[in-house]
């Protein structure tokens, strides 16, 4: 990505366009679960759930999921070769920014600003920043689908009988995506040679090669780095996915609820880890949506109602962080246009 393949957004219509969309993600997923939930959520259910639910825990669990923003700045910033590393918090202002760009926008929008972001904030090169921010991006996923995966086979999340069989070949796709994504990283000439072989074959899809390729390149660049760096992404990595986990299982303990903890941890992780999945399809939110109230009710063990109360305090945090985010486009579009340091 060049100079001019990227533009400050208007922050205004960034912020009305991710909220839009968050909110209307929100209500399908609301409509949906409720038309299948008949039953189960009624008047009665959501005022019993109103009546229980702490909502000092509710606030402070949509506060300690904030706080994981903070671990993903430092993550990224391991990454970039020494003396030429940004303070993580900077970074986890340009991350906001990013989350905010991706809810307003199909695509790697937000993961391209942000790297367009920190290369004209803090003077680094387009390349490095995009490649440290990749490389940070793909090994959180990879320690998400490694905990789905490892809990799977060790704790064993209480799952109905009528589930099992889905929710087995679910964790067996999140370990094959675990070392696939772990394979990307630490031998990403394997994608140039997978591409070559078929992709490339096709002159309509030689720019995705291209992409490839300069993928690629970007991750070879990141072994200078050295092992030690990669050890620290996966430790702030692990703190950022704690961070989340911990607000969520708050956010079932302010409604009352005993959700089983494995269960809740291979719920966050595996939904997490499917983001990839999703993450360049438009109303990708609804899926990310709908696989975690799925997993909430049939490996967390958290009743209907409640796991989408739960699914809404996630979806409001986010909210929040888009307004924080649209608080650091201004920022960054203003350095970005004035030149300052």
């Amino acid at each position: 990505m060049s100079d001019p393949d990227f533009k400050p957004p208007d922050t205004s219509r960034m912020l009305r366009m991710g909220i839009i969309s968050g909110l209307f993600g929100l209500t399908v997923i609301v409509l949906v679960t409720v038309a299948v939930g008949r039953s189960a959520i009624d008047q009665a259910a959501l005022a019993e759930i109103a009546g229980r639910a702490n909502w000092m825990l509710m606030l402070l669990s949509m506060v300690v999921m904030s706080l994981a923003f903070v671990f993903l700045g430092h993550r990224w910033r391991v990454l970039f070769p020494g003396g030429q590393k940004p303070p993580g918090s900077g970074l986890a202002a340009i991350l906001c920014a990013g989350l905010l760009l991706n809810s307003a926008l199909p695509g790697p929008v937000g993961e391209l600003g942000a790297a367009w972001f920190a290369h004209k904030r803090y003077r680094v090169a387009l390349g490095v920043s995009l490649a440290a921010g990749m490389g940070a991006r793909i090994i959180g996923m990879v320690v998400a689908a490694s905990a789905a995966a490892v809990c799977f086979v060790v704790a064993r999340p209480p799952v109905p009988e009528e589930y099992r069989t889905a929710i087995d070949m679910t964790a067996a796709l999140v370990a094959l995506l675990a070392v696939g994504l772990t394979v990307v990283i630490c031998r990403p000439e394997w994608m140039v040679g997978i591409s070559r072989l078929s992709v490339a074959r096709f002159r309509p899809l030689s720019s995705l090669h291209r992409t490839v390729e300069e993928a690629a390149d970007g991750l070879l660049g990141l072994r200078a780095q050295g092992p030690t760096a990669y050890l620290k992404c996966i430790l702030w990595s692990v703190l950022a996915h704690g961070t989340v986990y911990l607000g969520i299982a708050i956010a079932a303990w302010a409604l009352g609820s005993s959700p089983s903890m494995s269960g809740l941890l291979f719920t966050y992780a595996t939904t997490t880890a499917a983001v990839i999945v999703m993450f360049a399809l438009p109303g990708s939110q609804v899926g990310w949506d709908a696989i975690f109230l799925t997993l909430l009710t049939t490996t967390a063990g958290l009743a209907l109602p409640d796991a989408l109360a739960v699914a809404i305090v996630v979806r409001v945090q986010q909210l929040a962080i888009m307004c924080i985010g649209a608080a650091a486009l201004t920022w960054l579009a203003r350095t970005a246009s004035t030149g300052e340091e």
